[in-house]
């Protein structure tokens, strides 16, 4: 075989293969950490819980790329990115931000891009107790009352078996929380004394109300939210 018909013969199987494609680029992935930052030092500890809503992804331009939620533990992970860089981010409103809420990534082909998120939220807690002298605040001899119900809206929840309650966590907005009081039972005379100590149920719809709200950054705290019940 002369080179003419071997080159003939090269051409004629590459004709019948077809065009090879490109090879494309691999991809990446940007992963990381939302949370919410208990202590406040900007970086995820063992046992703080995850941030619950989104994390976004977006061209520099603002563009979208991607959504993904949060897991359980903290951690989310956005996965198949071409390389490039991009935007990563969280909705910042309603909480105090311990992180930026946005930074920039570069995915390079078969890696993992970094970012992580922290925030903190408000933790409105409190206690029922049983005001047996009905003034409206609350002595250490007096007895906490365990398992009283509450309602916010729709969302039932309750005091623990030690009367106490808490929740951890809430963006700025405000609380309505509705008490059932036991039978035999109504509600103390609300605010009178040391708010440290008073009743913050109205004794009249049964309610307290909790407002947590953002000020120059800074989330406030509700950590006294007590509602007190005397006997009729």
């Amino acid at each position: 075989m002369t080179w003419r018909s071997a080159a003939f013969v090269a051409a004629g199987a590459l004709a019948l293969l077809g065009t090879i494609p490109a090879a494309h680029p691999a991809t990446g992935a940007v992963h990381g950490m939302h949370f919410f930052d208990r202590n406040v030092d900007g970086a995820w500890q063992p046992g703080e819980p995850g941030g619950g809503s989104a994390v976004g992804l977006y061209h520099l331009d603002g563009s979208w790329v991607a959504t993904v939620g949060t897991n359980p533990d903290a951690t989310y992970e956005i996965p198949d990115v071409p390389p490039g860089q991009y935007r990563v981010g969280i909705n910042p409103i309603g909480y105090q931000m311990t992180t930026p809420s946005e930074v920039v990534v570069d995915v390079r082909p078969g890696g993992t891009a970094r970012a992580d998120f922290g925030k903190l939220g408000s933790d409105i807690t409190g206690v029922t107790w049983h005001d047996v002298n009905a003034d409206g605040q609350r002595q250490a001899d007096e007895p906490l009352l365990p398992n009283i119900p509450f309602w916010i809206g729709r969302w039932g929840s309750g005091t623990d078996g030690t009367g106490h309650y808490s929740m951890p966590n809430q963006g700025t907005s405000t609380y309505v929380l509705r008490f059932v009081p036991p039978e035999g039972m109504a509600f103390s005379p609300q605010h009178v004394g040391a708010p440290e100590t008073d009743s913050d149920a109205d004794p009249v719809d049964c309610t307290a109300t909790a407002v947590v709200t953002l000020t120059d950054g800074r989330i406030n705290q509700i950590p006294n939210l007590d509602i007190g019940l005397v006997t009729k």
